[in-house]
């Protein structure tokens, strides 16, 4: 009899222990995201430099990590000097010097940021009109696949 039961125990515990995978996947819905908010962008007439060097980790994830890393030191370092809130650098240029090594491939050792800060201001919508424009709407290209 203990052995019928603990039979029927093994069973019972080995039968509990089922593995149940389910998978979801979201339906592809075609859509649109059109925003009638536009802002006005008040860039500064002085060009700044700023040189980067970038650290190991930032070099880990590729040239155009670097360059954005890069850009937001400049955005940071012009902040902080002038005590301005600027948003993005305009006409952006960017002067990167690299080594290249048999072993390591190619290292960033430097990167020269310089361009036109600038901050948006004054966020509105656009008038039904400007943006019912079949003209200003032409210019809008949809990549969603139907």
């Amino acid at each position: 009899m203990k052995k019928l039961a603990i039979l029927a125990c093994a069973v019972f515990a080995l039968a509990s222990c089922t593995t149940t995978i389910k998978t979801a996947k979201t339906a592809d819905a075609p859509a649109q995201l059109l925003s009638a908010t536009v802002a006005d962008l008040e860039v500064s007439p002085n060009r700044v430099v700023v040189k980067y060097v970038p650290e190991k980790e930032v070099q880990r994830a590729g040239l155009a990590n670097a360059k954005r890393a890069a850009e937001q030191v400049v955005l940071n370092t012009i902040n902080e000097r002038e005590g301005e809130n600027y948003d993005v650098l305009v006409n952006a240029e960017y002067v990167i010097k690299m080594t290249s090594n048999i072993i390591f491939g190619k290292e960033i050792d430097e990167i020269t940021v310089s361009g036109h800060p600038a901050k948006y201001k004054n966020f509105h919508s656009l008038e039904d009109g400007v943006w019912c424009d079949p003209v200003f709407r032409g210019t809008y290209r949809n990549d969603v696949k139907k």
